[in-house]
């Protein structure tokens, strides 16, 4: 797994140059989810943070590459995101309570349960997990949970339609 511990299995799109605004101090590390259309002006990437990304607010955009040039107090950085697109990407990363995952019935109560991530902490130090203890939110909730291993409590999960903005799909698409 990368750093912060998402990663994109299959659907992938293209990797993008971002900017990510000046003074800003959570930076991304490779293997962050990354959400879009935030900072002044809404035109910057950032970290997807706990209870993000919620379905007509955050632009999930996909997962950094890299941990970016850094921003400073006066100038901006720029950070490489593979796109992703919805229904097409399917994602991995590690449940917030593995206990939660570990037996076929439990995980069976989750499938297809609409949720969003977890981070154990305000910054890029937090490590980032897929939040199945918060319960299913079809209104808002932006990750829905396809199959969680029960090895190892990993979540397999896709980015649902109305957390990715219109039009991006066709990045994805023959």
């Amino acid at each position: 797994m990368a750093e912060n511990n998402i990663r994109i299995l299959k659907g992938g799109a293209t990797v993008q140059r971002f900017r990510t605004e000046a003074n800003v101090t959570v930076s991304p590390l490779p293997g962050d989810a990354i959400k879009g259309a935030i900072g002044t002006g809404t035109n910057y990437v950032g970290l997807c943070l706990d209870g993000d990304p919620e379905q007509e607010t955050d632009v999930f955009i996909g997962v950094s590459k890299n941990g970016g040039v850094a921003n400073t107090a006066s100038a901006n950085g720029t950070i490489d995101v593979e796109l992703i697109s919805s229904g097409r990407t399917i994602l991995e990363a590690k449940a917030t309570t593995v206990a939660n995952v570990d037996t076929d019935a439990k995980i069976l109560a989750l499938l297809f349960d609409q949720v969003t991530f977890d981070r154990s902490a305000a910054t890029a130090a937090g490590v980032l997990t897929v939040d199945e203890d918060e319960g299913t939110d079809t209104d808002v909730h932006g990750l829905c949970i396809l199959d969680i291993r029960v090895t190892d409590g990993m979540v397999f999960f896709t980015p649902m339609i109305a957390t990715w903005g219109v039009g991006f799909g066709e990045l994805t698409q023959a």
